[in-house]
């Protein structure tokens, strides 16, 4: 009876790990190594928020600690966090080079200016040691963001990170080990760059997932009464992970049912073009068909990001507000089940580059609320 509640406990401590259940020798009780961060140290930050998307240029990593190939470990470490910045859609455009070999800020700002970026990356590592699946993995990160047009520090964050091999703890009944993971180095670069990120996003607007663009009335009733949109998602996000592709599908949960509209409206006005008429029939017709009658809309209005934040946030809040009196007044929708926002240029899905991308940033987003 003992026995049994000893291997009771053992499952209890394994949690979601493994357990090798045994009456003849000791039940092994096999748990996966944490990784271990130390506090975020962000001593410099931008003040307030950014409004518009920045393009930014990402450096091969610089190993201050002597090691056998610095310029191969500096790209692998480069190019681990790049990964967790892309997935995260920090900027609409981030490029790693894995040509370039930093020498000083000054160099990294001027290449970045060359090409026309706003942002250069820069990445430092004082310390790592690599124990693989035997002994102690360590790495220090430090990450610096400097702005091109006069080269001024703008982000200065360092991290470290630490993945322990501990010896097997014997518990008469039973031993508990510590299964140390594949790569530990990479995972614990990527805990960094995750935890990196959060202060980025307080700071950067981002890029929106991209919505579902819908024509007619079956379109727009599919997209608003499906939730999610997780399937469409799929499209975009092909080159992510198992975990970033479930992070993405809670985000688009968590942004409810949406569809976008491409409503053309007269150059810098909130006037409705009349060829956008028959698409707002449409919406009109979808919210109060039997699917989606009585419910509760948002209707968001978004900008390119061809004139200022503030002439762009009024003109998306003005351009939202006449959909919404077209819907009340030509399809008689109640006005209580509908609410404006305009977001200006701060929720781009597209770089702001050609006539086509702009097209898609200028557009009307209707949501389900609730």
């Amino acid at each position: 009876m003992k026995r049994h509640l000893v291997l009771v406990l053992a499952l209890a401590l394994a949690a979601c790990n493994a357990v090798d259940l045994s009456y003849t020798r000791q039940t092994r009780v096999v748990r996966d190594a944490p990784i271990t961060l130390s506090e975020l140290n962000v001593p410099i930050q931008p003040k307030g928020r950014q409004y518009e998307p920045l393009t930014a240029l990402f450096y091969p990593f610089w190993i201050s600690q002597k090691t056998t190939y610095p310029a191969h470990l500096g790209r692998v470490f480069g190019r681990i966090v790049h990964q967790v910045f892309a997935s995260e859609r920090l900027f609409p455009r981030l490029i790693f080079d894995e040509k370039l070999a930093y020498s000083s800020p000054e160099n990294a700002v001027e290449t970045a200016r060359r090409m026309g970026l706003d942002l250069v990356i820069l990445g430092f590592v004082p310390y790592f040691v690599e124990g693989s699946t035997l002994s102690d993995t360590a790495v220090t990160i430090e990450l610096r963001i400097y702005e091109t047009k006069g080269g001024q520090l703008l982000v200065q964050m360092e991290q470290a990170a630490r993945v322990e091999a501990r010896m097997p703890n014997d518990f008469v009944y039973f031993v508990q080990e510590t299964r140390l993971p594949d790569s530990p180095l990479y995972l614990a670069i990527q805990a960094i760059a995750r935890d990196m990120a959060v202060p980025l996003k307080s700071w950067l607007p981002g890029l929106t997932r991209r919505p579902v663009f819908a024509s007619n009335i079956g379109e727009i009733t599919r997209a608003l009464s499906v939730p999610g949109n997780g399937a469409r998602a799929n499209g975009v996000n092909g080159g992510l992970d198992a975990q970033a592709r479930s992070e993405l599908e809670r985000e688009l949960a968590a942004q409810g049912r949406s569809v976008a509209l491409k409503v053309e409206f007269d150059v810098d006005k909130a006037t409705i073009r009349p060829e956008s008429f028959p698409l707002l029939d449409s919406l009109g017709q979808a919210l109060a068909g039997p699917e989606l009658a009585g419910k509760r809309v948002e209707i968001l209005g978004h900008t390119d990001a061809d004139a200022s934040q503030e002439y762009n946030l009024k003109l998306s809040r003005a351009r939202a507000q006449a959909v919404a009196d077209y819907l009340v007044t030509k399809c008689r929708i109640p006005a209580g089940l509908i609410r404006t926002e305009g977001f200006g240029k701060s929720r781009p899905i597209a770089p702001n580059d050609t006539p086509e991308n702009k097209q898609l940033n200028r557009r009307v987003e209707v949501r389900l609320e609730g």
